[in-house]
């Protein structure tokens, strides 16, 4: 019997068999592994670029915020955070009137943090858009706005 690959990325799916639904996922699914291993690599648990990267957009989020953005468990996010406030990538700051609640900031150090997210995501961008042209890239884009915008739309219409 043959052995399955262990990981997806190293075989070419049969682009007639995926719908379009499921060729945007692969889509973000690779970017988002490629952006992991290079974040990884140095040093950078997949968590902390989650965390970074909803604190850079909205700093001073509870600890309860973040679990529901980065959709990560409550336990795996206390001891992200811990290690981050180590490293010296974020701030808390006790709520003055509930001492049980704390906002949690980023530093300098956490924002550069983010500043290095991006350029790998950017590096990545530029393996994924070689050789498409300005035009195609925009017309990309309109169209990824739309596809969005028709999810968000339907999102909130079914709540």
């Amino acid at each position: 019997m043959r052995d399955k690959p262990h990981h997806i990325h190293r075989c070419k799916p049969d682009f007639e068999k995926l719908t379009d639904g499921m060729l945007i996922n692969d889509v973000s699914r690779l970017f988002d592994g490629r952006v992991r291993r290079e974040t990884e690599r140095a040093g950078f648990p997949q968590g902390y670029r989650r965390i970074v990267f909803h604190l850079f957009h909205s700093d001073g989020l509870t600890q309860n915020e973040l679990t529901k953005l980065t959709h990560m468990k409550a336990p795996s996010i206390s001891v992200q955070l811990q290690k981050m406030e180590n490293e010296k990538l974020i701030t808390r700051v006790s709520d003055e009137k509930d001492m049980r609640k704390s906002y949690i900031y980023l530093t300098e150090k956490g924002r550069e943090c983010e500043k290095f997210f991006i350029s790998k995501c950017k590096e990545t961008e530029e393996v994924m858009f070689k050789d498409f042209s300005e035009e195609e890239l925009k017309i990309m884009k309109d169209y990824l706005k739309r596809i969005t915008e028709n999810l968000l739309d339907d999102m909130e219409a079914n709540r």
